[in-house]
């Protein structure tokens, strides 16, 4: 993969969504009967093939289980791709949105010595099954990017009323989100794209041809930048309600349901599955992986659940208290809410 380096000044750290992305909003539609005829198949496509062979980065790897028709994405979870050298980090990362809060209410660090590796490890369908009934994703992680590094939906929070790239604040020179539409969450740990990741797609993609598969959402189905048939710019007016349509692509010149990120205005990311999806959390969507928590802090899953509850966002006091163990280190045991 071609690698990008983000370290300098970040005055060119504005996200994305800011760029003059002029060109006209145009891409071929499938016709109603392909569109219904794509719906009913929509659990054939195998995309084995394709995962296979895509450009993953050299700390990614892929294991395809054609028996099980699933592959395994094992990454240390830091994109390749680099970083900016200093990042703002709120103060109070609950207190959104930040966009008009003033240096004060941030600390400035380097990523050099903030970043955390996190390895990620998870399973994903090589059979995706398309289904009319969506599933709203979920804080954390909803996919994994060929860099590495995962893929957050649009928000900040549980409310899903703060979207990450409109929320974007810059003080001297030092961004919230960095070029790639991308940070960490506010310990350091878990980088992760609220939008289009440019440095990827910068280097596969092109201004004439549809954008390159970048990422696999979990329930299976691929996701591609903000390029259509012919390069034309992707819309969110092109897309539905969980920004993916049916269509050809360069993996898979039959056609498949897939996903594209965009640019022009929220949502940017994906925000809904529109596949079929199995581990819901609280809200409908991927939850956190309870077992592997509960092992990290010697608890029972069962005791785990029933102490944080269905409320959102968890009493982690409480909780911690329930289980008897430290509330510092439940808060360092869950994903938490993403920024």
């Amino acid at each position: 993969m071609t690698q990008t380096r983000l370290y300098g000044t970040a005055a060119a750290s504005v996200v994305i969504a800011a760029l003059a992305l002029t060109a006209p909003a145009f891409i071929d539609r499938l016709s109603a009967n392909a569109q219904d005829t794509a719906a009913a198949s929509g659990g054939s496509v195998d995309t084995a093939s394709a995962v296979a062979a895509a450009d993953w980065s050299d700390n990614v790897t892929i294991t395809v289980d054609e028996a099980a028709n699933t592959f395994r994405f094992q990454s240390d979870g830091v994109p390749t791709h680099g970083f900016a050298a200093q990042y703002l980090v709120p103060n109070n990362p609950n207190e959104q949105p930040f966009a008009g809060k003033p240096s004060s209410a941030f600390t400035v660090v380097n990523s050099a010595e903030f970043f955390k590796q996190s390895d990620v490890d998870t399973t994903i369908t090589t059979r995706p099954i398309y289904v009319d009934d969506v599933t709203n994703t979920s804080l954390g992680r909803i996919g994994v990017a060929l860099s590495g590094a995962q893929i957050f939906n649009d928000y900040e929070n549980m409310e899903r009323s703060v979207v990450a790239l409109d929320d974007q604040v810059i003080h001297d020179h030092v961004p919230f989100l960095d070029q790639c539409n991308g940070h960490t969450l506010a310990d350091g740990t878990n980088y992760h794209y609220h939008g289009v990741p440019v440095c990827i797609t910068d280097g596969l993609d092109s201004d004439a041809a549809h954008s390159v598969m970048i990422g696999v959402l979990e329930d299976g189905f691929p996701v591609y930048g903000n390029h259509g048939q012919g390069g034309a710019i992707v819309t969110n007016a092109d897309l539905d309600a969980c920004s993916g349509h049916f269509g050809v692509t360069p993996e898979f010149p039959g056609g498949i349901y897939h996903y594209h990120l965009t640019a022009d205005e929220a949502p940017y990311m994906i925000d809904c599955y529109h596949g079929e999806i199995e581990n819901f959390g609280p809200q409908g969507g991927m939850g956190p992986d309870f077992a592997a928590i509960a092992e990290t802090l010697g608890v029972s899953t069962d005791d785990l659940r029933q102490a944080l509850g269905d409320s959102m966002p968890p009493d982690f006091d409480a909780a911690a208290m329930t289980l008897g163990i430290n509330a510092d280190d439940l808060r360092a045991a869950m994903p938490g809410p993403p920024q």
